[in-house]
């Protein structure tokens, strides 16, 4: 019996709100930069993955507002 793997989609969050994955071949850092033009709060978010048996949730948390 062969194994096979398959990717897991991915799901990107930010303040509640469900991104579109814009291209399964981008990093993390690279889908963050995409974002940043439509949501500049992205520029400084840092972000947190998890993972489930049906996706891979990577959730950006901003700190706008927060100083220091």
């Amino acid at each position: 019996m062969a194994l096979t793997t398959t990717a897991l989609p991915r799901e990107f969050i930010l303040d509640g709100r469900k991104l579109a994955d814009p291209n399964p071949a981008l990093s993390v850092e690279e889908v963050r930069a995409h974002y940043t033009g439509i949501y500049p709060a992205l520029n400084n978010a840092s972000y947190e993955e998890q993972l489930s048996d049906r996706a891979r949730t990577i959730t950006f948390t901003t700190s706008v507002g927060h100083k220091g």
